[in-house]
């Protein structure tokens, strides 16, 4: 008897141990797991350019922001492709959001199927200065439904001028952002959608006649813009549906030393991650500060 009563006690012991062993070696991989998963991934892509040096900087902006995500110790992995449609198009592979920074919407003609489709299961989609301007054709059929409005040749206009912002009281793209004054060619008077409910403005600033420093191209130049001068307009919009991919535009991005900003800066990193539905911390996306952009 003594003797069964001692095996048993050994069995339960080395069970215990086993268990003790097994949860503990089961621990790590469990972590590993868990923090891939929240692991979010995004991928620019930056246009070439015709602009003189400091204008449409789309790869050194790209970089630029890729950069500061990397760097912010937040659970973010970032890749740039630059200068066209990627060739190899599994670098979207497990992207939660992407950011295009190019002339005319990329110029992606069919591809932008493919992002349809990318946008369907559930990729964020951003796309910066003169990436919200498309052609008519492009925006009515996905520009409308990815992120809300977009630069239409009959209303739009391109002036540089300086821009009070305003960023969306409340919303976690104004988190950390303070006090923000930019020079830049801002557009205004886009074209939005008139029965998007989640479509909203980020952020806004009101073109006067005192703040315009150039009034842009005058072919650009139209009385219905001209008559929404003195009324706010939305520089950063989006569209936030409660299911589903979230898209955003911001029409900024025009003269590269902005990213030198801090609360720029900090204002589309923020847009950037909270497109690919990040957690954006109370005060911001840290960066680094840019001595030189």
């Amino acid at each position: 008897m003594n003797s069964l009563i001692r095996a048993l006690s050994f069995i339960t012991k080395f069970s215990s141990s086993l268990v003790l062993i097994v949860l503990y070696c089961n621990i790590p991989t469990q972590a590993k797991d868990h923090s891939q998963k929240d692991t979010k991934n995004i991928l620019f892509i930056a246009g070439d350019t015709k602009h003189r040096h400091g204008f449409h900087e789309y790869k050194a902006g790209s970089i630029l922001l890729a950069d500061a995500l990397k760097k912010s110790g937040l659970p973010v992995q970032t890749k740039v492709h630059w200068y066209g449609w990627p060739e190899d198009e599994t670098i979207f592979n497990d992207v939660d959001a992407c950011i295009i920074y190019a002339d005319g919407g990329g110029e992606f003609g069919e591809k932008y199927a493919f992002l349809d489709r990318k946008v369907k299961a559930g990729m964020g989609i951003m796309f910066m200065h003169y990436g919200v301007h498309p052609t008519k054709e492009v925006a009515e059929k996905y520009y409308h439904k990815w992120i809300g409005g977009y630069y239409d040749d009959a209303l739009s206009v391109n002036p540089s001028w300086v821009a009070d912002i305003q960023t969306k009281e409340g919303h976690p793209v104004s988190r950390g952002v303070k006090e923000l004054t930019a020079y830049d060619e801002f557009y205004w008077n886009l074209n939005f959608p008139t029965n998007c409910q989640h479509c909203y403005p980020l952020a806004t600033a009101t073109p006067t006649e005192n703040n315009m420093i150039r009034y842009g191209s005058s072919k650009f130049w139209n009385k219905l813009a001209e008559e929404k001068l003195g009324t706010p307009q939305a520089l950063l919009w989006c569209s936030d549906p409660k299911k589903g991919a979230r898209g955003a535009g911001f029409v900024g991005g025009h003269y590269h030393r902005n990213w030198a900003l801090d609360n720029y800066r900090k204002l589309i990193l923020n847009t950037i991650a909270w497109v690919a539905r990040m957690n954006v911390p109370h005060g911001g996306i840290p960066s680094q500060k840019v001595t030189k952009a």
